[in-house]
């Protein structure tokens, strides 16, 4: 008799215990999936904030009193500010893909030996 309910003690915990494995392999991969989801939403945000500095390089090429806009780029929407500076642009471009937000500002000066080209003398991404 005692034989039978030291099995099931038995059992039971280990039941327990594999059920304890099971649930922190389940919170470990949930939370490795949330890591990757923010990784690649980062990622299309910069995508988005470097082809928005693109639109504003072909835009001033047509019209060099081009201020900014707005565009949408895939699922997130892009934000350009471009002011006029000595010898060149200052273009910011600001883009936000679901919760994560990208900013770059660079200055572009006009490339003397290419026309139709742009000088990118600095880049830099601003962390708000």
């Amino acid at each position: 008799m005692r034989e039978k309910g030291f099995a099931t003690l038995l059992i039971l915990l280990l039941f327990s215990a594999f059920a304890t494995f099971g649930l922190e392999a389940y919170l470990k991969a949930q939370s490795e999936n949330r890591m990757a989801k923010r990784e690649a939403l980062s990622r299309q945000a910069v995508y988005a904030s470097e082809g928005g500095l693109e639109w504003a390089k072909s835009e001033l090429i047509i019209n060099p009193v081009f201020t900014g806009g707005k565009r949408t780029i895939g699922e997130g929407t892009v934000v350009i500010k471009v002011t006029v500076g000595e010898g060149g642009y200052w273009v910011t471009s600001d883009a936000q893909n679901g919760l994560v937000r990208r900013k770059i500002q660079v200055f572009l000066s006009p490339d003397s030996l290419d026309p139709g080209h742009w000088i990118m003398s600095q880049y830099q991404e601003i962390y708000q």
